[in-house]
């Protein structure tokens, strides 16, 4: 045995088989990640969880409106007061001091008895935060069960209030999924939608198994007894983290419904300039240095390990002899294979399409994107897409 080792360094050298030992133990943190983490979002069933009620819940929906969103009024809210289902309500809570613009809201909702308006006029020094608008919405809002969308985006279905209801019927936290629109279908928009898409596979890995960290701003729930028994938001003082420092507070694996299906997806929209996206990205990104260690830890190794592998693979490839660039070359081909088809299983639970032909371009410059993204990250708040 002393002999065969001898001989198999003599060789190859430590170096090659140290350099090829690293090459394996990265292709096997990748494996966990794709063949294991990411594909329990494929095998997931909301099914399978336990009923806490047996009726079908009225629901409030609430949106905050900042400004005079003309979009929001002509295409959004003609499709939230269409769903398909039994008893709910729309409460919209109108930030701003446009007269004829809450004029035409008061006049859509006397032709709806179940749309409540609410008006909060905020200038200059008063600036309303986003969750000063959503305390007043829960508080105007009569139902139990409330569920939070935002302007510049719209649900895939009249069945999306439907789909989302059935994650109250088992849990008190209700997680949906969104996946962003652009204009133009290109490139740089593709790698736009993968780091995104990438991020929410993230969040719904862990979701599944354990408790979630992340919820779409548009697509996500609690219920009234809930937010009441934590006496509202947190983290008062940034504007944002309703949807992943406050989710973070309040859910457990045992009160947390996902909820995957084509019907419940609601598209966001996003600038389709590189520089736009990159400053909405960094803005939301601010939350990202209050989670928790453990979660942070699980989303950084997914993207260094798929870095590493890919460097070591090629030094590998460029240094080794021929029968173990043959191996690594084996290890690359079988990794990518796992990694697209895991990929496209999950992107069709996630309400993305037609992913896998491009995607060798994402898996490439994914992380150098997101290196980007954390590396400039603004300190200022900067302009908002929507």
């Amino acid at each position: 045995m002393i002999h065969f080792f001898t001989k198999i360094l003599e060789a190859y050298t430590w170096q090659g088989l140290a350099l090829l030992g690293v090459v394996v133990a990265l292709f096997f943190v990748q494996l966990y990640y794709y063949g294991i983490a990411y594909y329990r979002i494929y095998l997931f069933r909301l099914m399978r969880r336990r009923k806490r009620q047996l009726e079908t819940p009225p629901i409030s929906v609430i949106v905050a409106v900042r400004g005079e969103d003309e979009q929001f009024l002509t295409e959004q809210l003609p499709v939230l007061l269409a769903q398909q289902y039994p008893v709910y309500e729309v409460v919209i809570v109108y930030i701003g001091n446009d007269v004829e613009y809450y004029d035409q809201l008061q006049n859509i909702r006397n032709n709806y008895s179940y749309m409540r308006l609410t008006k909060m006029s905020g200038s200059g020094r008063l600036y309303i935060t986003n969750k000063q608008a959503l305390n007043v919405g829960i508080k105007s809002a009569q139902y139990d069960a409330l569920l939070f969308t935002t302007t510049g985006t719209m649900p895939s279905s009249a069945q999306w209030l439907d789909f989302m209801a059935k994650g109250f019927e088992r849990g008190e936290v209700v997680v949906g999924t969104a996946v962003p629109v652009f204009e133009r279908d290109n490139l740089r928009t593709y790698i736009m939608r993968m780091v995104e898409f990438h991020r929410m596979r993230n969040a719904m890995a862990r979701g599944v198994v354990d408790k979630v960290y992340y919820a779409p701003r548009s697509n996500y729930g609690f219920s009234r007894r809930l937010y009441d028994s934590t006496r509202g938001y947190n983290h008062l003082g940034i504007d944002i983290g309703d949807n992943d420092l406050y989710v973070q507070d309040i859910a457990t694996s045992r009160n947390t419904a996902i909820v995957l299906s084509p019907y419940s997806v609601v598209g966001e929209e996003r600038p389709d300039r590189w520089d736009e996206w990159m400053e909405h990205m960094r803005y939301y990104d601010t939350t990202r240095k209050s989670y928790p260690i453990g979660i942070r830890s699980f989303i950084s190794r997914e993207r260094g390990s798929r870095l590493l592998f890919f460097l070591s693979a090629i030094v590998a490839i460029v240094a080794l002899p021929l029968e173990l660039k043959l191996g690594v070359a084996t290890l690359i081909l079988l990794r990518y294979g796992v990694v697209v088809g895991t990929s496209s299983r999950v992107a069709s639970k996630l309400g993305e399409r037609g992913i896998a032909m491009r995607y060798w371009i994402y898996d490439l410059v994914g992380p150098f994107v997101e290196w980007i993204i954390g590396s400039n990250e603004s300190h200022n708040t900067p302009k908002l897409w929507k």
